[in-house]
């Protein structure tokens, strides 16, 4: 029998040799051999460089590269690809968790009490303690998960997931392809077609002064993937569905921004409702150019923000007047209360916005 080891690495260099080394090295049951498929996910020059390194020795890892980084799901489903074993197991570059853990969660297959293993780090003392907000954060989608699923998990977040070869075509179809799709499409593949035993293991958590790339929207992102897939959306759709809701929340938060900007315009300092209105668009346009630029279409490419800034400016502008021109248009023609009148002009250009965003960011 033959594990797969798949590395997503994404600048690493201080730790992917090390990582890598320890694999190399971790005992497996006998009659088992082990195949070790790096993905580097658009890393730096320094990563290349330690990659490289790792790729002259003898018995070299296989090193598969992404030009561009195009996250955490997308490494794991390029190694799923290259992946000949019987069965896979996900190893984080980062050394967060120790590769000697392999025995442990090989066992329950071996003894046929399980068809998928997840390493917990709820179950065992760690070394290292979490950060409060990651280790509380994580038994928090752990908690949403089990209530909306009926499941008894501990740590849907592990990265130590094991799993036959035959889940491979189910997981290259979801449409995640970022942390998500490791907590939860990888999670929900296993668990609603097979047993899955949880084993403890050694976790030694790290901060992000040392690279950890986590932060708590991650969480708020699986959480939405959760509801969505709890609300019978097919694993192909669900990062459509959940860009969609992320620029609503975006939207959401921009129009509240709006409101408040609005009523304190015209009614703490006086300024006519129509000039009021285009203040507090341009206020609550910061809020949203930064949540949707970086969160809803997570553009990030210098290269394109070059190109995407007029563009962007451009339909500020156009939806600066339009916003100005529809509430006065609703106040004075139709009789609506300007504040009600503000709400119904900002549904209509979140649309349009939606819409052109999503050209200019593609």
């Amino acid at each position: 029998m033959k594990l797969s080891v798949i590395v997503p690495c994404y600048n690493e260099s201080a730790t992917v040799e090390g990582v890598v080394e320890r694999v190399g090295h971790a005992a497996l049951p006998s009659s088992w051999s082990k195949e070790i498929i790096i993905v580097d996910d658009g890393s730096d020059v320094a990563t290349k460089a330690a990659l490289a390194r790792l790729e002259a020795k003898p018995a070299a890892p296989r090193v598969l590269t992404h030009e561009k980084n195009g996250g955490k799901g997308a490494a794991i489903k390029t190694g799923l690809r290259a992946a000949t074993g019987d069965y896979v197991v996900i190893q984080d570059a980062d050394s967060e968790y120790d590769p000697s853990e392999f025995s442990s969660l090989l066992a329950p297959i071996i003894e046929g009490s399980a068809d998928s293993v997840f390493g917990s780090r709820v179950l065992k003392d760690n070394n290292v303690p979490y950060n409060a907000v990651y280790f509380y954060g994580g038994l928090l989608v752990t908690a949403v998960f089990n209530l909306l699923f009926w499941k008894r998990l501990t740590d849907i977040a592990t990265c130590y997931k094991l799993f036959h070869r035959s889940h491979i075509p189910a997981l290259l179809s979801a449409s995640h392809d970022d942390f998500v799709f490791d907590a939860v499409d990888l999670t929900l593949e296993l668990v609603s077609t097979g047993r899955v035993v949880e084993v403890p293991i050694r976790y030694s958590a790290r901060s992000k002064a040392t690279g950890k790339k986590l932060n708590w929207l991650h969480g708020i992102e699986i959480l939405i993937a959760l509801v969505l897939a709890r609300a019978g959306i097919r694993p192909g759709r669900r990062a459509s569905f959940a860009r969609v809701v992320r620029f609503l929340i975006s939207g959401g938060l921009a129009t509240v921004v709006n409101l408040a900007a609005l009523y304190f315009f015209t009614e703490r300092i006086g300024i006519w409702y129509v000039f009021s209105s285009g203040l507090a668009f341009i206020v609550a346009f910061g809020v949203s150019f930064t949540t949707q630029k970086y969160w809803t279409f997570r553009s990030m490419d210098a290269s394109k923000i070059r190109r995407q800034l007029p563009r962007h400016l451009s339909v500020a502008v156009f939806n600066l007047f339009l916003d100005m021109g529809l509430v006065f248009v609703f106040v004075e023609y139709f009789g609506v209360w300007y504040l009600l009148a503000q709400v119904i002009a900002g549904i209509a250009i979140s649309v349009e916005s939606f819409l052109l965003f999503r050209r200019i960011y593609r």
